[in-house]
């Protein structure tokens, strides 16, 4: 019997194997071909090209005027910042429009100890969830007394920072940690 299941085994993955090939194989039969890098005598041989002449004026425009405005873009909108490294939108609810993105307001105190988080580490802290609504907090699984609804929590992680280190951090700001190992984040509340 398990002579059979090595069998089978054996053949899935050559199976696995030859089509992994073959992919690669058509692949590179589809690839345009590319040009070769010039050498340094071709690329000094060649003439240089004139560049293009001015632009005439158009008709009816005297030569000493002005040039034409240029257009000037779009002035974009001012990004609202809860702290001098996250903007608002961070902490924004992700319900996909429940609530309009903030059942409630941040508690100033999270925002201001998130911020002194970062600093230790002195790189971006990336918040996955700030405020929820109870359509999202039940989405997620999330208790139903959470934090996350009244403002007073987030999910975070730090790129390149294990979670233990990341959540010593955070109880040492003054902010009341749940690790999760497992999943790569920490959630801190007030």
């Amino acid at each position: 019997m398990k002579n059979i299941y090595k069998t089978i085994s054996q053949r899935f993955i050559l199976s696995v194997l030859l089509l992994v090939s073959c992919v690669f194989l058509i692949g590179l039969s589809l690839r345009e071909e590319e040009e070769p890098v010039p050498t340094a005598e071709q690329a000094v041989g060649e003439p240089e090209q004139e560049l293009p002449a001015e632009p005439e004026a158009p008709a009816g425009v005297p030569e000493d005027a002005p040039p034409p405005a240029e257009e000037v873009p779009e002035a974009e909108t001012p990004v609202l910042m809860a702290t001098a490294h996250f903007a608002m939108e961070e902490y924004r609810c992700d319900c996909g429009g429940y609530c309009g993105g903030w059942p409630c307001p941040m508690n100033p105190a999270l925002l201001d100890k998130i911020e002194a988080l970062r600093g230790v580490f002195g790189q971006p802290v990336i918040i996955t969830s700030g405020v929820r609504c109870e359509a999202r907090n039940a989405e997620v699984g999330g208790v139903a007394w959470s934090f996350h609804m009244r403002g007073c929590a987030a999910d975070l992680y730090c790129p390149g920072v294990a979670v233990g280190e990341l959540a010593g951090a955070a109880k040492d700001v003054g902010l009341n940690v749940l690790p999760y190992y497992a999943h790569g984040y920490i959630h801190v509340e007030i």
